[in-house]
């Protein structure tokens, strides 16, 4: 079952919010979205941003404050954000490809990020905003791994399944 006691065969597979987008699957050239300003003037899809502030209001009326700090982003952001990367592994003296490839295990390549979409936000709290596993210790972390589910949403990169989605450990990560 699903978690809410639905035989998981029965649950939809289609429709927008189940686009499946990684290195496997490029975002198609036709795709588009309608955006929408949330929290700090991030964007997201218009159809997630009801939850996605419902969700936040509530882990804050819980006690705990996450922020957004990445939520849709243009293929020119995300070229920016992996050739960064990539000079990172290059400086440390990997040759071109292999740094390619130690890249996209942390930062998506231009066209398989799911933040393309406006479905992914990274949440972190805001006491502590690093990006790194500590991130998971924290009150907002506990608390949207164990809620965000109740909204649509879902941590896509848990620890154990990077051999799955070829995307390193994320604990801020959230997909709807």
């Amino acid at each position: 079952t699903d978690g809410e006691g639905l035989p998981v065969a029965s649950l939809p597979r289609s429709g927008w919010n189940y686009i499946l987008i990684n290195q496997k699957n490029l975002l198609p050239s036709s795709f588009s979205v309608n955006l929408t300003k949330v929290e700090n003037g991030y964007q997201v899809d218009e159809r997630i941003s009801e939850s996605l502030t419902q969700m936040i209001e509530d882990a804050r009326a819980a006690g705990v404050d996450p922020i957004i700090c990445s939520a849709y982003r243009t293929m020119e952001k995300q070229t920016t954000l992996f050739n960064n990367q990539v000079a990172k592994y290059r400086g440390q003296g990997y040759g071109t490809e292999e740094a390619e490839e130690k890249a996209a295990f942390w930062v998506a390549r231009p066209g398989t990020s799911e933040h393309h979409t406006g479905l992914a936000v990274d949440l972190v709290a805001r006491s502590y905003q690093m990006l790194d596993k500590e991130q998971e210790n924290t009150p907002e972390q506990k608390w949207l791994m164990e809620n965000c589910h109740r909204y649509g949403f879902i941590l896509r990169y848990p620890t154990d399944k990077s051999e799955i989605t070829g995307i390193g450990y994320e604990p801020w990560h959230y997909r709807y």
